[in-house]
């Protein structure tokens, strides 16, 4: 309750009490004249009686009469002064009723003002920050602007400088998959992967080299046997780690390999290879560490699920064997992800050397 709500009960407390006095006033003052005409009749019959009984009769109730007038005079009296009391309180509180009403008044403005200077603020922040988006995004523009604004032949000369240009001769795509746990379906996924490659425009022009459960020297062995321009990797990760088999014939917890490791892996051949595709869990933290000569980096945002991945792999050599560039093929991937419902659509993730567009490189030469 407030101030003011707690004064204007106080005021409907001595209005109530003001009332009740004003009655017993009344009424007593009508008894006081009640009395006063009983005296002034006892008086008269006082006068006229010529029995000396009869007068001291008449004589004691007329100063019973006078007594009783003057102790409701008396009465009157105290519920005069009761009643200037009341009048006074009443007085009192409603000043103190202005004042409150006033305060709370200037508090309310005070709450007010705080307000709308909070909201200004918001309102304030929301402009700057809006400021900061539409600076980020002119300057992301002017980046793609000045990106496209290269002539073919610069591109071309930065794009030969770090990846190796498509050549006349077969894409080389090394494929690991590791599942020591034996929850995985990698081999459906190598399957469904050579199957769409070989429904593909120029799967004349692309050769896939399966390692099934893949072991750290399987793929040391591969790097120089095959000289693949992709090295493909299916199976457990995390941020810092690969899990690769560790060729034991039952299932257990494989080998991890650092993601330092892999990397001092890719760059050993005299021809590192152009892409590297991480297609498990959380890889993209070990994307940006693989880039050097190794160009384009692919992996995986966060945990991704089995139909996800399947899917992904599949439509993105799909789409890398129809002379798609690497950008085009990951953007295919996942739009045929998020076409599907699946949850993870946005995972796939790419890495590329400074000076290198990925809508650029294309690593299966197109005819014309």
């Amino acid at each position: 309750m407030s101030r003011s709500d707690d004064i204007r009960r106080k005021l409907a407390d001595i209005a109530a009490k003001r009332t009740a006095v004003e009655k017993q006033h009344s009424d007593a003052s009508a008894r006081q004249a009640s009395k006063n005409a009983e005296h002034a009749r006892y008086s008269e019959q006082v006068r006229r009686t010529s029995s000396e009984a009869t007068r001291r009769s008449y004589l004691g109730q007329a100063d019973r009469a006078a007594c009783a007038a003057l102790a409701e005079g008396k009465r009157m009296a105290d519920l005069s002064k009761k009643r200037a009391d009341l009048a006074k309180d009443e007085g009192v509180q409603h000043k103190a009723l202005a004042e409150a009403v006033k305060r709370e008044a200037a508090d309310q403005e005070t709450k007010a003002k705080k307000a709308r200077q909070d909201e200004d603020r918001r309102r304030a922040d929301e402009r700057r920050a809006d400021r900061r988006l539409q600076q980020a995004r002119q300057e992301d523009r002017n980046r793609t602007e000045a990106l496209v604004g290269w002539t073919e032949q610069r591109l071309s000369d930065r794009i030969d400088a770090a990846v190796r240009p498509p050549r006349p001769e077969q894409l080389r795509i090394l494929y690991a998959t590791a599942n020591p746990h034996g929850d995985l379906r990698v081999e459906e996924e190598i399957r469904r992967a050579k199957a769409v490659v070989k429904m593909s425009t120029y799967r004349d022009q692309v050769l896939i080299e399966h390692l099934p459960a893949a072991t750290a020297g399987d793929l040391l062995d591969g790097l120089p046997e095959l000289r693949p321009h992709v090295v493909h990797f299916s199976g457990h990760s995390n941020e810092s780690v690969l899990s690769f088999d560790d060729g034991s014939d039952t299932r257990g917890a494989g080998k991890t390999v650092t993601a330092k490791a892999f990397k001092s892996a890719m760059e050993a051949p005299d021809e590192p290879p152009v892409l590297v595709v991480l297609n498990s869990c959380k890889s993209a933290a070990q994307l940006r560490a693989l880039l050097g000569k190794v160009a384009v980096a692919g992996g995986m945002s966060d945990a991704i699920g089995d139909p996800d991945a399947l899917t992904f792999a599949t439509r993105f050599y799909r789409s890398l064997a129809e002379g798609q560039s690497v950008q085009a093929a990951r953007n295919t991937a996942r739009a045929d992800m998020e076409a599907n419902g699946l949850p993870d659509h946005d995972l796939p993730t790419l890495e590329v050397v400074d000076g290198v567009a990925p809508a650029l490189v294309r690593l299966v030469q197109v005819p014309g």
